[in-house]
């Protein structure tokens, strides 16, 4: 393996490990939130949640991946000086844009949640409480636009393990805000339960005013060399502040465009999910279902996904080096090794979603009608939800936006006019179908335009898809087994559950990584000699 093979995967690997453990907690806190909050009043939060996330990506307008792949492009060609200047207007412009989008927020909180619960069909409290949470998280915005500067800064200069590890900070941070704060409320204070989600909702600036104390500091000496390097350069940038600013915005804005659409998913089930589901579910059970679709089973599909944002952010200095060298044969490598790794990774993670989804609902959140159904079919969205990401990612760096741009527009369009079909006919699923069947149009059109565009053959990964589909039919077969057996979770003990769960996993994961390296799979994704190689980390 080439150092810069090594250092590509290495890196995309650490991100996804720093967000994966994010995650992980994420999803462990889920179950005394649950307990604290209830299901109902969940619902209140993913709302919340869903026009934030969609405001904070116009605010900070791409620019997070404008900054990497700028400080890439300009490392690569030596102007220090440029790399600076980069880093300082970034963050003047985030900040700037985060005061101004976080204001429009605070005063269009009250039309949205207006619309979002339902409209006229909307309850006067159930608006109060989700116009005072998009009120609170319009200080969020703020916070969050000025971290994600330095963020982009880092991930540029392939700094992935700050990345990795002022993600954990933040959600270590926001989670314990939220559990002590959500217990105080409602144990020592005897609040209403609701006020649980509004500490939760906090949290989300605490823990972004925190993680940026802790960048700064980092930032204080870890920059040092590359001022060093500014000074000591031998000729002068000739780009001025606002030739730095237009390309922020020509290298933001398309990507930007894709996220706006590519959250197509949340805001078609946000504002018509309520509205579709009305001659199926009552107003609780729609509230119910809505709140595990968008918060549960997300929390559970975030697993796998956090392969997504770490291929995505952890590739972009990577391809745009290659890129920039004009290194075809390289790119054309690296892009086959990062769909083969992720695959490798992603499809035996899902499929454990897929054929445990009781088991594993009732240790996280216990008993319901409808959570094993909505985690299985939210198994298909791990997968795709994973590897669309990456495709779009890939698109932006290689300069291919306009073409990018039009397929999210069309998965936008695929999601909205198969929401309404599916929801009629296969009944409320169809929110999670829709978003599968949109997420996998934009990985064909994807793919195509990139085996097009720069020669690609995807044989090779289709032959160790085969490999890597054996290794999953292995995994269903063990668990028949097991279960054939006896050894099964017992729904009355959900400490007994969790020990089952886990050695399910372990057992299921081991059968996955012996039935693969038979074929030699993982010695040749990872360029590793041997199984025990790969579990030490040692490589030839």
């Amino acid at each position: 393996m080439t150092n810069k093979k090594q250092s590509l995967i290495k890196g995309a690997l650490t991100g996804s490990a720093g967000i994966f453990f994010t995650k992980l907690l994420g999803l462990l806190y889920v179950v005394p939130l649950n307990a604290m909050a209830t299901t109902t009043n969940m619902a209140f939060y993913s709302a919340a949640y869903t026009y934030y996330d969609l405001l904070l990506n116009v605010c900070i307008a791409g620019i997070p991946f404008a900054v990497a792949t700028m400080v890439a492009k300009y490392l690569n060609r030596k102007d220090y000086q440029t790399v600076l200047m980069i880093r300082k207007l970034s963050s003047m412009v985030l900040f700037i844009s985060g005061i101004i989008v976080g204001l429009i927020f605070f005063a269009l909180a009250h039309p949205l949640a207006y619309w979002v619960m339902g409209a006229k069909n909307a309850l006067e409290n159930d608006v109060k409480i989700l116009t005072d949470l998009y009120r609170i998280l319009s200080l969020a915005i703020v916070a969050v636009s000025s971290l994600s500067a330095i963020r982009g800064f880092y991930q540029g200069l392939k700094d992935m393990k700050v990345y990795a590890f002022s993600q954990v900070i933040e959600q270590v941070v926001r989670i314990s805000f939220m559990l002590v704060m959500g217990f105080v409320v409602v144990y020592f204070f005897k609040m209403d339960r609701i006020y649980v989600i509004y500490m939760c909702i906090l949290a989300a600036f605490v823990a972004a005013f925190v993680t940026i104390i802790y960048m700064f500091r980092y930032d204080r000496i870890h920059s040092k060399p590359i001022k060093k390097l500014a000074l000591a350069q031998t000729f002068k940038s000739h780009l001025s502040a606002k030739d730095i600013i237009k390309e922020l915005y020509y290298f933001g804005l398309p990507f930007l465009l894709v996220v706006i659409l590519g959250s197509s998913m949340n805001i078609v089930n946000t504002n018509f999910f309520f509205i579709t589901t009305t001659d199926i579910l009552t107003k609780n059970q729609a509230k119910e279902v809505y709140g595990i679709i968008q918060v549960n089973a997300n929390k559970l599909t975030s697993i796998p996904q956090t392969l997504a944002l770490g291929f995505s952010t952890g590739l972009v200095p990577y391809i745009t080096e290659a890129f920039e060298n004009k290194n075809y044969q390289e790119l054309r490598k690296n892009i086959l090794d990062i769909f083969d790794t992720v695959i490798y990774i992603c499809f035996p993670l899902s499929f454990c979603l897929l054929i445990m989804a009781g088991e594993i609902y009732y240790v996280m959140y216990g008993v319901s009608i409808y959570g094993q159904e909505l985690v299985a079919w939210s198994s298909l969205l791990a997968i795709t939800g994973t590897i669309s990401p990456i495709c779009s990612s890939l698109m932006m760096t290689l300069r291919l936006r306009k073409a990018n741009l039009i397929y999210i527009f069309v998965g936008f369009i695929v999601k909205l006019v198969s929401f309404f079909i599916l929801i009629k006919f296969t009944g409320y699923t169809g929110a999670i179908t829709s978003s599968v069947l949109s997420s996998l149009v934009v990985i064909v059109l994807c793919l195509r335009h990139l085996s097009h565009e720069y020669h690609i053959s995807y044989k090779r990964i289709a032959r160790r898809f085969l490999v890597v589909a054996i290794g999953l039919l292995s995994m269903n077969g063990l668990l028949f087994c097991l279960k054939s057996f006896g050894f099964i979770v017992n729904y009355q003990s959900k400490l007994q559950g969790l020990v089952v769960l886990a050695i399910y996993g372990i057992l299921l994961m081991i059968t996955y990584l012996l039935v693969t390296s038979t074929f030699n799979l993982p010695q040749r994704i990872f360029k590793v000699k041997s199984l025990s190689s790969i579990l030490r980390g040692r490589r030839r």
